[in-house]
């Protein structure tokens, strides 16, 4: 995922502590026995009882959890996590999954960072516009906030129960010193593709090794093939490159994202 605006989301489960402590905070009766068996046991197998537990809670005690939930946000309103919860509320109210900032790593990108989404890994977009580049996936399941059905026994035997600490989220791009400046290389710690970013690119020539796509930032792109060929297009627009152009040189102002392998 990478910002082009402000782009708040949740990726990857807090440390078992922090949870822990967040929990203990809401001082809710009716979830103390699991949060206590979440505090005795903080590992993998704790934190999927403990997350199994929660996506599990329905009725009237679901209710009862949400509303004591809201009502502690709404008095801790000044707390950034609180304000967040009571945001989401408006906009999925009733939802078990407002406990899920509780549980996940909440984060803010700036335009011109990102992050890695890992498989297996629960996350949301909360507002923002991003340029999201996914590699191929056979199986997509609902952790809440969503009136969509969510198949819980399934969405746990799937995921990994364990912390993403928060300072590995952002991925820092590198820069490569045989390319000339402006030339930003994320590390996708997968092989289904990579990810770059070019700034102020006159004619840069770029080589297929696969099918490409290209997205025109916050300026206008130009692509031109030695056949002849060429096209320019707008900011916010995208262009398909196929795995057999071979060379072909782009030129922009501004900026241009690649995805390509």
């Amino acid at each position: 995922m990478f910002a082009l605006t402000p782009y708040q989301a949740m990726n990857g489960f807090r440390e078992y502590s922090e949870i822990v402590a967040l929990f203990n905070a809401l001082a809710i009766d009716e979830l103390a026995e699991l949060v206590a068996a979440l505090e005795a046991n903080q590992n993998e197998a704790g934190l999927e009882a403990f997350f199994e537990a929660m996506l599990s809670l329905t009725g009237e005690r679901k209710d009862r959890c949400v509303d004591a939930l809201l009502t502690y946000a709404e008095a801790n309103k000044d707390d950034a996590l609180c304000a967040l919860l009571l945001e989401l509320a408006e906009q999925y109210p009733g939802d078990i999954g407002l406990f899920s900032p509780l549980m996940l790593n909440t984060l803010t990108l700036q335009p011109g960072e990102a992050m890695f989404l890992d498989a297996c890994t629960p996350h949301a977009y909360i507002k923002g516009t991003g340029l999201e580049i996914m590699a191929n996936s056979d199986n997509v399941l609902r952790a809440g906030l969503t009136p969509k059905y969510m198949d819980v026994p399934e969405l746990v035997s799937c995921t990994r129960c364990v912390p993403m600490p928060f300072d590995t989220l952002l991925l820092a791009p590198m820069a490569n010193e045989a390319e000339e400046a402006g030339v930003a290389h994320y590390p996708i710690p997968v092989p289904d593709f990579k990810f770059s970013v070019y700034t102020n690119m006159a004619e840069k020539a770029l080589t297929t090794q696969s099918a490409e796509i290209l997205f025109a930032v916050d300026a206008p792109l130009t692509v031109a093939h030695a056949d002849g060929e060429s096209v320019t297009i707008e900011k916010g627009q995208s262009v398909f490159i196929p795995a057999n152009t071979g060379e072909y040189l782009a030129t922009s102002t501004g900026q241009f994202a690649r995805a390509y392998n």
